[in-house]
C-alpha cells in the first residue's frame, strides 16, 4: 500500500522513530497468529500508556481464539486495547497523539475518532507491506480519520525493532 497515494505526510522526526520502536517492542506481548501490533498514547512528547493486540484482561488464551476468523474477533486490536486501558484508568485521550506501526481498521478508526485522539503516527515501511486483503478497509479508515480532522503522519525509515505481520518477521 502506497502512503503517498493516501496523501499522508511523511516524517523523519526522531521522536516518531522512538515511539514506533516502543510500539513494536510492546507488540511482542501479542499471541496473535498473524500480526503483532502495538500502540502508544503520547502526551507532551511522553508515552503515557501502551496497548497491543491481545485478549481482554481475564479472558483465557485458548489457541482457537487466535486461529482462522477468530483471530480478528477475540483479541482487541492494539488501538482499542490502548483506548480501553485509558478509559479504565480515567485518562482523557482528548487531543492526544497515538503511535502505531500499521493503519487502523475502520472499527479502530471509529474508536480513535470517538476518543478525541487528534494525531496518529504510523510507520511507512509497515504500511508498504500491507496485504491486498486490507487495502480497501484501510483506505476507508484513512478517509474517515481525515474527515474527523485526525492528522496522520508516516515515519519513513527503520526504527530499530522487529516487525511481525501476516506471519512474516523483518527488521523494522
Amino acid at each position: 500500500m502506497d502512503v503517498n497515494l493516501l496523501k499522508i505526510k511523511i516524517s523523519v522526526n526522531t521522536l516518531h522513530k522512538k515511539f514506533l520502536r516502543e510500539c513494536y517492542n510492546y507488540a511482542k506481548k501479542s499471541k496473535h497468529s498473524s500480526t503483532h501490533n502495538g500502540a502508544v498514547l503520547i502526551k507532551n512528547d511522553k508515552i503515557i500508556l501502551r496497548g497491543a493486540n491481545v485478549l481482554p484482561l481475564g479472558v483465557k488464551e485458548i489457541k482457537s481464539r487466535f486461529e482462522g476468523s477468530n483471530r480478528h474477533l477475540y483479541p482487541n486490536h492494539a488501538e482499542r486495547d490502548l483506548l480501553f486501558k485509558a478509559a479504565k484508568k480515567g485518562l482523557s485521550t482528548d487531543k492526544l497523539t497515538m503511535a502505531m506501526p500499521w493503519l487502523p481498521c475502520i472499527a479502530c478508526a471509529n474508536a480513535i475518532i470517538s476518543s478525541g485522539v487528534k494525531k496518529l503516527i504510523i510507520h511507512k515501511q509497515m504500511i508498504q507491506r500491507t496485504s491486498a486483503d486490507w487495502v480497501k478497509e484501510l483506505k476507508n479508515a484513512v478517509e474517515i480519520l481525515k474527515e474527523a480532522k485526525v492528522k496522520i503522519v508516516a515515519y519513513d525509515g527503520l526504527v530499530g525493532a522487529e516487525a511481525y505481520m501476516h506471519g512474516e518477521k523483518w527488521p523494522a
